[in-house]
C-alpha cells in the first residue's frame, strides 16, 4: 500500500474510517464538477465503497514486494495529492484492475506469472495507475446502477444485483484508445521510476505464447488492441523517449 504523506484532507481521513456514513449524492456531484481537491475526495469516497464490495467477493491482501514496486512508481508521479492502495487479489484470473480512488488490484496469478520480472509487474501497475489518473476507471464505475446502489448502502450491505454489476465492470475491458494511452503512460512512468519499460513487452509476449488461439490469454488482455499491436506501440514509444533525451 502507498499513501502520500502529509496534508490529507478531512474527507480522506473520515473516508478511511467510515466511508458509508459520509458518502452522499453531493460527493458524486463534486466528482463530476468540483475543484481538484473535491474531485479527489469524492473519488476516494466512492472508490472506498467499491473496493469494499470487490473484496467481499474477491479476497485481497497486501504484499511487501508489490508495495515496494508501487512506492517506487508513485514517488515518480507529478501529482502527489492522489492516494493509492495496491493489493493482490485471489480472483484466480490473469487480471488487474483499477477502481476509482486509487485502489489497484493485481491478481496473484498474474503476479506469479511475472515471476522475478519486477519490470513486468511495474508496467502492469503503471498501466492501472494511468486508468485512474486519466479518469477511465471513473467512466467505468460512474454508472446509474452503481451510484444508486452505493447511495442506498446501509449496514445490511448492497443489493446482490449491484454487486453483480460491479463484478462485471471489473472484468469489462477498456476501449482501444484508452488501452493505448495507458500503455504510453506506463512506458513513461516505469522509465521515470527506474524500471525497464520492456518489461511490459516481455509479459505480453509470454502471455501471447501461452494462448492456443489468436485471442489473448485472459479477459484482462482481451481488450480491443491485440498483444502484438500493443507490443509494437510500446517499443515505438520507448524509442521515442530514448531519442528525446
Amino acid at each position: 500500500m502507498h499513501q502520500s504523506p502529509a496534508n490529507r484532507s478531512l474527507a480522506y481521513q473520515l473516508g478511511r474510517k467510515s466511508a458509508p456514513l459520509f458518502f452522499r449524492a453531493n460527493w458524486v456531484l463534486k466528482s463530476l464538477a468540483g475543484n481538484e481537491e473535491e474531485k479527489l475526495a469524492a473519488e476516494f469516497q466512492m472508490g472506498y465503497l467499491l473496493a469494499q464490495v470487490y473484496e467481499e467477493k474477491v479476497p485481497a491482501l497486501g504484499n511487501n514486494r508489490l508495495s515496494k514496486i508501487a512506492d517506487q512508481l508513485t514517488s515518480s508521479l507529478r501529482n502527489k495529492e492522489r492516494h493509492h492502495c495496491f493489493k493482490l487479489d485471489r480472483s484466480g484470473e490473469l487480471n488487474a484492475c483499477a477502481i476509482p480512488g486509487g485502489f489497484i488490484y493485481l491478481s496473484e496469478k498474474l503476479f506469479d506469472q511475472c515471476g522475478e520480472d519486477t519490470d513486468a509487474i511495474a508496467f502492469v501497475l503503471a498501466h492501472e495507475i494511468a486508468h485512474g489518473i486519466h479518469g477511465d476507471a471513473n467512466q467505468r464505475f460512474l454508472t446509474k446502477a452503481v451510484i444508486n446502489g452505493l447511495l442506498r448502502l446501509q449496514t445490511r450491505g448492497l443489493n446482490p444485483a449491484v454487486k453483480q454489476t460491479i463484478g462485471k465492470l471489473v472484468q469489462q475491458g477498456y476501449s482501444r484508445e484508452q488501452e493505448f494511452r495507458a500503455d504510453r503512460f506506463a512506458v513513461a512512468l516505469t522509465k521515470a521510476a527506474g524500471f525497464d519499460p520492456e518489461g511490459g513487452c516481455r509479459l505480453f509476449s509470454n502471455l501471447w505464447k501461452m494462448s492456443s488461439n489468436p485471442m489473448p490469454a485472459s479477459t484482462y488482455f482481451s481488450s480491443h488492441p491485440t498483444m502484438p499491436d500493443r507490443i509494437a506501440r510500446i517499443k515505438k514509444r520507448i524509442r521515442e523517449l530514448s531519442s528525446a533525451h
